[in-house]
């Protein structure tokens, strides 16, 4: 096992700084998208055309380029039809960086959109500017260049967090230890104390608290948040959005999925990328427990201090305290948080043989007696 130790303070730093880096970026991008559209709209609704100035440079240049065989046939419409194209590429690249990667298309659309309304104002209400079809599809396809741009860095990125090798991760705070086979991306963020055993995979910008323990071969999904003291069991599986808060327990080989209706290709055949479905997640609450090989099919949520049955599928809601046993998991019981089954007293509350905690039930809900 290697060790991997950084200064508490920094750490604490970064890990703010990562947090609301995302932020500070989106209101950056949209200020910058603000400032772009109030720039287009100066073009565009200029009540001349604004390369009129130019015009004699722009007749220069047309003639330079009749000169070679190659450009002979370019002509002033051309010139028109390109710069349209080189006006809308920074809003496909702006648009594509403020929506989710797999909704990319929208700055396509918010380019098509944008376009139609310049021409209509034009043509409608500015009687020296022309209005037309061809300008649409120019800047149309400008937007989707943009958008295409941003896309191809984006799958960029991806590449090399999939052939990575194992790397020392991101450690908040003073101690992690992670063996020499885990693959952890860069961008991962790992609490102190956390130890992480042989040939488990923690994907970019996942989240995993301190004093965690992350077992063999365990996959932790891009993005998913682990809170404090959890353990997650050899070759457990915990796939994103999902969300476990402190003190969970995930047995061995057990599965959190993320797709309500998974297929491998769309409609038409053709294999199924990110942007091809709408990932589900699963929630755990504090302190609860999931069995081995148990399967929670999301989106469903396990409530605190409950314990999902080794070999259970959790198809619904699970409430705080409860049991759940079989396909489908259907509720067998109470447990308090030693997890050791609740007997009822004479007056029909539950009572914890371990710690002496007196629970309440109401409505199929479970409560300690303090909290009414």
């Amino acid at each position: 096992m290697k060790h991997y130790e950084k200064h508490p303070k920094n750490m604490a730093l970064g890990s703010r700084e990562s947090h609301h880096g995302g932020d500070d970026a989106r209101r950056s991008v949209l200020a910058l998208l603000i400032l772009y559209l109030a720039g287009l709209a100066l073009i565009g609704f200029w009540p001349s055309p604004v390369d009129r100035p130019w015009e004699g440079a722009l007749t220069d240049l047309l003639a330079v380029l009749q000169g070679y065989q190659i450009t002979a046939g370019v002509d002033y419409s051309d010139l028109e039809t390109a710069a349209n194209i080189v006006l809308f590429v920074p809003m496909g690249l702006l648009v594509a960086l403020l929506v989710p990667e797999r909704r990319w298309w929208l700055a396509v659309l918010s380019g098509l959109f944008t376009s139609v309304a310049i021409e209509g104002i034009q043509l409608l209400v500015i009687n020296e500017r022309h209005g037309s079809l061809r300008d649409i599809a120019a800047n149309s396809l400008g937007a989707l260049l943009g958008a295409v741009a941003v896309q191809l860095v984006r799958s960029g990125r991806r590449r090399p967090e999939a052939s990575q090798g194992p790397t020392a991760p991101h450690i908040d705070g003073k101690k992690g230890t992670v063996a020499e086979s885990a693959d952890l991306a860069e961008t991962a963020v790992i609490g102190e104390g956390t130890t992480i055993w042989h040939l488990a995979q923690i994907r970019g910008d996942a989240r995993v608290g301190s004093n965690c323990t992350i077992g063999r071969g365990a996959y932790v999904g891009p993005g998913v948040v682990i809170g404090a003291n959890c353990k997650l069991q050899n070759y457990a599986l915990v796939y994103e959005p999902a969300r476990l808060a402190d003190g969970v327990f995930v047995g061995p080989a057990a599965v959190l999925t993320n797709d309500l209706h998974p297929r491998a290709v769309t409609p038409d055949g053709t294999l199924k990328g990110s942007g091809d479905w709408d990932a589900v997640g699963v929630t755990v609450g504090e302190g609860a427990s999931i069995g081995a090989r148990a399967v929670c099919v999301a989106p469903v949520a396990i409530g605190r201090w409950a314990t999902v049955a080794a070999g259970a599928v959790v198809t619904r809601d699970v409430p705080d305290y409860a049991v759940v046993v079989g396909v489908p998991a259907r509720n067998a019981g109470w447990v308090g948080e030693a997890g050791h089954p609740l007997k009822q007293d004479d007056v029909g509350r539950w009572l914890c043989p371990v710690t002496g905690r007196r629970y309440v039930e109401s409505n199929g809900q479970l409560a300690p007696v303090e909290a009414y």
